[in-house]
């Protein structure tokens, strides 16, 4: 049994012969259906192929250049396991490992969906922010792990690399405008929740960062920061791309952001402003580093994407 990519195309007459001679003739695409005439809108065949994961981009980018994506459709679907002999074949002929594989129209749509400012997105952003500042109020680790998995991030982290590669201004700024809105959110509820507590004698009235270990650490941003960022940020975006990504990821992604978001509202209610300028420098630091180094790595992967598809034998 192997995983493989499933694609229904439907192609217009006039290209019909031309997709099922694409597909039959690479050998990285086995159990090539044709129903000639099924497709009422649009008009046209429906043709159904298996695809090794390895080289699945590859085919959808040809039958793109075929502009089916104009005349008719091309739908994408991951199939967890295929019992075949023809889709063992198609896969020992991709060049790779399917675990590295990379569906470049997946990943833009996963990214889509979850990138982007949505009213979901940014609460969850505010609930994040609440749960981290009471953890730094009461000093605790374990709590702020919830924060880190709770916090959605990484999803307009990715958005902003992916624009920035493929050069499409929109969505990257579309990126960034989702991270600052949800951090902003993050830093507006995590103040206001804390300046309440304190008003109902929960929190204390008085709050000392020098005997926090956690405000502390997170107040003081270093090389440190940097290179935990930068590694955050990287493996992200190769989890996304891979799509592999989970919630650990989202942890080691928000380690470096929600606590400093917190504690610029929570330094904020408490009126510290040496530990508000420590967090806020310690934000913006890791910001800039996740979003440098998740567009670096989005970036050497479609360069490598590219420098094979440039080296493709023709198929034929």
């Amino acid at each position: 049994m192997r995983s493989v990519i499933h694609l229904r195309v439907i192609a217009p007459a006039s290209h019909s012969d031309a997709v099922v001679a694409l597909l039959v003739d690479s050998k990285s695409v086995a159990n090539v259906v044709v129903l000639r005439g099924a497709a009422v809108d649009p008009v046209g065949d429906m043709i159904h192929c298996d695809v090794a994961p390895e080289d699945a981009s590859y085919i959808v980018g040809d039958l793109r250049r075929m502009g089916l994506g104009e005349l008719g459709a091309i739908d994408i679907d991951e199939i967890d396991s295929s019992i075949s002999v023809a889709s063992r074949a198609a896969e020992d002929s991709a060049i790779g490992n399917s675990a590295d594989s990379v569906i470049w129209e997946n990943v833009a749509a996963r990214i889509d969906n979850e990138g982007l400012i949505s009213v979901g997105m940014v609460t969850l952003f505010a609930f994040a922010g609440v749960i981290a500042a009471v953890a730094i109020l009461i000093d605790s680790a374990p709590i702020v792990v919830g924060a880190m998995a709770l916090c959605p991030d990484f999803g307009p982290i990715a958005a902003f690399a992916v624009g920035v590669v493929r050069r499409d201004r929109a969505r990257a700024r579309g990126g960034l405008f989702a991270l600052l809105v949800g951090f902003a959110a993050g830093i507006a509820a995590s103040f206001a929740v804390v300046t309440v507590l304190t008003m109902i004698g929960v929190a204390p009235e008085a709050f000392n960062i020098e005997n926090n270990a956690l405000a502390e650490s997170i107040a003081a941003p270093n090389i440190y920061s940097v290179v935990v960022a930068a590694c955050a940020g990287a493996a992200g975006m190769l989890s996304v791309t891979l799509g592999k990504a989970g919630a650990l990821v989202g942890v080691a992604v928000s380690i470096t952001t929600i606590p400093a978001a917190a504690e610029i509202g929570l330094a904020l209610s408490y009126g510290d402003w040496n530990s508000m300028g420590g967090a806020a420098g310690q934000l913006a630091l890791n910001i800039g580093s996740l979003l440098i180094s998740a567009t670096l790595m989005l970036g050497f992967q479609r360069r490598r994407f590219h420098t094979r598809d440039g080296r493709r034998p023709p198929i034929g």
